[in-house]
């Protein structure tokens, strides 16, 4: 995926952009035309708010929920400013801003919301962004408008299409506004999460992790090419846990990793070996028995590494039952590219259940084993009280060694 800096430099689907505008510009003209028709029957409507709510409207997107809201919006919000009382340059940018608001959030809708996997998606700075923009621009746009309208009276052009370029001009300086919604977009947060975590990961993990994301934008990829249903906003979401849960499972665990990978065990096998020697040697019965006791706490830390090396493999076993689940989401999508648009919603209605049902599963057993696994530990602890006794013993017995030797009492101890 780009970085930031590279998505300043790029424009997202540049053709989108070049749609709207094309649009705008017809709209324009259709708002230029209405403003004359208006002009005759006495009403007068403003052709900023004629243009600027054309403008809005070419850009609507999204399903018949979201149509029927910006459609709704794109009337009202530019037209507030024009019932305020405002001079006519701040209505027409205040206008304007809600415009070019509309226009991202436009965007956003076809885009899918906030339920799109793999893709970037406009944030709050894209709206403050769009909005500025466009409040500038619509005036700017307007003073053309009128300069362009002075000129074509001068040539006695008919009031018709004097209108019509003015609302085209307008429609122009408008809708490129909503380039805001193609620049800088912010990154999927499950992908930018990834992004975040991979690099700091060693060994399998990050491979792992790795392949997880490059599973997730390719199941993206698919999605963006079927039909908006509900079932995609499902299946995108189960997309989204699985993926993020991998790489920060991966992440929690990849201190562990890089313990493991250090030789630790084989530094604590050579101390335990030096000090079974040592205290072979050792002609001091206590100081033998210390040795003793020093190479017995280093054996706890060895079985205490082979548990962690189990519960590793645990991880990695989890780890790589979701790169399945997502390989089988990735090869399920790509063969419903094709076919009927009720075909594949269908499809994606039915995939989108049993991934679910699968994810689900595939949790709850891995919890269920990690928990029976963990029962199992704890159910050895008994033994290591037995030890911890055992060892309190032979510092008693040490204490009433020293004792023999200095003729004093031996020191109580305290049990921990």
């Amino acid at each position: 995926m780009s970085t930031t800096s590279t998505a300043v430099l790029q424009i997202h689907q540049r053709e989108v952009f070049e749609r709207n505008v094309t649009r705008a510009l017809a709209a324009g003209a259709g708002a230029g035309f209405l403003a004359y028709l208006t002009q005759r029957i006495g009403i007068g409507v403003p052709l900023s708010f004629l243009v600027l709510a054309g403008t809005a409207l070419a850009a609507v997107r999204g399903d018949r929920l979201d149509r029927m809201m910006l459609s709704a919006l794109a009337l009202v919000l530019p037209a507030a400013p024009h019932v305020m009382g405002l001079s006519a340059g701040w209505t027409v940018a205040f206008s304007g801003a809600a415009a070019g608001a509309l226009l991202v959030r436009s965007r956003a809708s076809e885009k899918g919301g906030e339920a799109g996997v793999g893709v970037s998606r406009p944030g709050p700075w894209h709206y403050a962004l769009g909005a500025t923009a466009t409040a500038g621009l619509a005036v700017a746009g307007l003073e053309v408008a009128r300069v362009l309208a002075s000129r074509l009276g001068m040539l006695a052009t008919p009031v018709p299409l004097t209108l019509v370029a003015s609302g085209v001009v307008v429609a122009l300086f408008a809708s490129i506004g909503g380039l805001a919604a193609h620049l800088m977009l912010k990154s999927d947060p499950v992908e930018a999460r990834c992004e975040e975590l991979i690099p700091t990961l060693t060994g399998e993990l990050h491979t792992s992790a790795e392949r997880a994301l490059q599973l997730y934008r390719q199941c993206g990829e698919s999605l963006a090419a079927l039909p908006r249903e509900p079932a995609r906003e499902e299946l995108a979401r189960t997309l989204q846990q699985v993926t993020r849960s991998s790489v920060e499972l991966a992440a929690e665990w990849n201190g562990v990793e890089q313990q493991l990978v250090q030789n630790t065990r084989e530094d604590l096998e050579r101390q335990i070996a030096e000090l079974t020697q040592e205290a072979k040697a050792a002609r001091d019965a206590i100081a033998r028995k210390q040795l003793q006791m020093a190479a017995a706490s280093l054996k706890e830390e060895v079985d205490r590494l082979s548990e962690l090396s189990y519960k590793r493999e645990r991880i990695l076993a989890k780890l790589k039952g979701q790169l399945a689940l997502l390989e089988r989401a990735k090869v399920a999508l790509i063969g419903m590219r094709s076919g009927h648009a009720q075909v594949k919603a269908a499809e994606l209605s039915a995939l989108a259940r049993k991934f679910g049902a699968l994810a689900t599963a595939q949790a709850d057993e891995a919890r269920i084993a990690h928990e029976a696994a963990t029962g199992a530990e704890l159910s050895t602890l008994p033994v290591a009280e037995a030890t911890t006794s055992g060892e309190h013993d032979v510092l008693r017995a040490i204490d009433e060694s020293i004792g023999d030797i200095t003729g004093e009492a031996p020191k109580a101890r305290e049990k921990v």
